[in-house]
This record gives C-alpha cells, structure tokens and sequence, in this order.
C-alpha cells in the first residue's frame, strides 16, 4: 500500500492542458494533511481519487473532477480540495458554488494564496469581497444548514431581531494538536441573555453549551473539540430575548510545547537531569515522555507544580510499552508527586502524567 501511495506521488503533472489556478498533484494533498493532521496520509483510494480528479480536470472533464473533490472534501476537508472546487465551479459558471468553496478554504487559511491568487485573476466573474468569509451575518442562517462560515479570530456582528429568531455559525478548528477554543459573544444590548450551543460535523447537537448571565450581560465559554473538525455554533437569546452581538470564535493556543504527545507511540524524548516545562491543558489532556536509563538502574520521577489546581498523576511503563505501576495518588490541588523505579541501565522507559479530578495546569518534570 505504501509503495502504491509513492507510485501516485511521483507521477509527474497532467500533460494535458492545464486549467488556471488548479493545484496539480497528490504531492500537495499530502502536504496540506500532514500539516493540518500531523500524520501522514496513507489512504491510498484517496490519492487515486485526486489523481483521477487531475486527469478528468486535464481532459475538461470538470463535472466529473468536481464530484470526486466533493467526495474527497468530506473526508479531507482541506484548503487544497476547496481551491480546486472553486476553480472547477467557476468554470462551469456556478459563481455560488465557487464563491462557497474558496469561502471555505479562506475560513481554514484566511491567507491561503493559491484561492487569494485565483480571487484576483477572477475579479472580472467573482467580487473578492464576496467570497470572504463573513464579517456580518448574512441571512437567511437560522438552521445548521444554513450557517455562515466563519474564520477563527475574526468578530462576526449579528442581532437577534425577535425571540424565535436563531443564528448559526460554522467554523473550523485548527490544525494538531488539540487546542481549547473560546467562544465570546460581546452583548451590544440591554435586553440579550445569549445562549450558545454547538453541533459537531455531522450536524449533531453536543452537549457543550452556554448561557450568559443575565440581560446585557457577555458570554464566554471555552471547549476543546478535536483538531480539524468542522463545527456549528447556534447564537439564541434565551426566554424569548433580543438584541445586537458582536460573536468571536478563537483558539486559545493553550497546548505546550511538547504536543502532540498524547499516545504512548508519540512521546517527548528527555534526559535524565533535565527539567521540562510542559501543562495539563483540560482534563482530556495526558503527556507521554520517554527517557533512557541511566547505569545505576533506579530513577527518580518528580512533577513539581506549577499551578493552583492541578492534581498530577503518573503511570510508568516498561521498555516494551507495558504498564508497570503507578505514582502516588494525589488528591490535593497544586500538590507535587515524586516516584522512584527500578529500570535495566541503556533500556527505554515510558512514563504517562495525567490529571485527577477533572484538573489542569502546568508542571515542570524531571528524570534523576
């Protein structure tokens, strides 16, 4: 499968007339997914289906190319599959369906050149303007269906006109790793109680959900939804309320600087004596580290606290990846933890810190 995967890679680009401002070539799939999910893509079919969209692209094809991107979007929903969309809808003279998807490549990368590139070059059948991603909430967007798209970062103005009435948003979390995003709606009235709820990409109701505090009062509300995931924000006033809002939809950046380091097969590699800074970002977040061992065949593990509220855990594992104990069990917050283990001297060893109690914060682990 992997030799077949590099057979698609390294076919060279369509011969054939080329269409302006189509992105040729599976080399630039991989690159956007390795970068917006960092691993790489090793689903053969769907570098064939790009490679095919390319050849029908190149034989003008374009209804063809345009129902296989639409297929590989909702797998891969990158920026790369949303330029050539745009390109392809332009050409078949859809100027909805174009502006749509290159909105929708701009609300992943609002810089993403190759779409500002064919923006420019299309003025003449696109207004620019148009196929930003909103700024002002256009209706109708009162169903997850309709939701406007959104970038992360950029305030989006929006009014509640009547008690029924009901705005949604869609937006795209960030690349891995994981990170918390904030959701803040900035009242503008004296009359708005807002309420926020989510829906996942399926269109499915979560259960994350929020409601200010009384009339004129803002909301803020922070979760952490998987990297990359398109997600609906529904923006309601609650007990029949109404009035203006200013909605921002922003990541927080909260990961450290070890990430991702979540899965005993993705570990920080650190030295005995060295101290590393790191954080337990919500209670979903665990850190993997790995350590060889040193000649004397004992170590001592110590987590010193750096916040208020995290309660540390620790698992160890052994060189072939098994759990083999346990740390202290903390159950103060702020506490620090210190452990000691036999090891064999030159072997791998694994250890996992983790939070109790629904806790996070940051801590500072050393290996001696």
């Amino acid at each position: 499968m992997v030799v077949a995967a590099v057979w698609w890679l390294a076919q060279p680009r369509a011969s054939s007339p080329t269409l302006p401002g189509y992105i040729y070539g599976g080399f630039s799939l991989s690159e956007e997914y390795a970068r917006y999910y960092r691993k790489p893509l090793a689903d053969d079919a769907l570098l064939a289906k790009f490679a095919e969209a390319d050849r029908l692209c190149s034989r003008g094809d374009y209804r063809g190319a345009v129902a296989l991107l639409e297929a590989i979007s909702a797998v891969v929903p990158l920026p790369v599959v949303y330029n050539d969309l745009g390109v392809l809808y332009a050409e078949l003279k859809d100027k909805s369906r174009a502006i749509n998807a290159f909105r929708e490549a701009l609300a992943r990368d609002l810089g993403y050149q190759p779409v500002r590139a064919n923006l420019a070059r299309l003025k003449g059948q696109i207004d620019p303007n148009i196929a930003e991603p909103v700024s002002q909430e256009v209706e109708p967007n009162d169903t997850v269906l309709l939701a406007n798209v959104i970038p992360l970062g950029q305030p989006v103005e929006g009014e509640i006109a009547q008690g029924d009435d009901s705005d949604f948003f869609r937006f795209t979390t960030p690349p891995a790793p994981r990170d918390l995003m904030e959701v803040d709606v900035m009242n503008k009235s004296k009359t708005l109680v807002p309420m926020a709820t989510f829906y996942d990409s399926e269109t499915r109701l979560t259960d994350w959900r929020a409601t200010a505090s009384g009339p004129g009062a803002p909301l803020r509300y922070e979760f952490s939804p998987e990297p990359n995931s398109v997600m609906s924000t529904r923006i309601r006033g609650f007990a029949n309320s109404a009035g203006g809002y200013i909605l921002t939809v922003s990541a927080k950046h909260a990961f450290d600087a070890h990430e991702p380091n979540d899965q005993i097969m993705s570990t920080t590699r650190i030295g005995v004596g060295e101290t590393v800074k790191a954080n337990i970002m919500d209670a979903r977040d665990t850190d993997f580290y790995s350590f060889i061992a040193p000649a004397s065949g004992k170590v001592k593990i110590e987590i010193k606290n750096q916040s208020t509220t995290l309660v540390p855990q620790l698992s160890t594992f052994t060189p072939d990846m098994r759990a083999s104990g346990f740390g202290p069990d903390v159950r103060k917050q702020g506490a620090d933890l210190t452990h000691e283990i036999e090891v064999t001297p030159n072997l791998v060893y694994f250890i996992q810190v983790w939070p109790a109690l629904d806790s996070s914060g940051a801590y500072e682990l050393t290996v001696r």
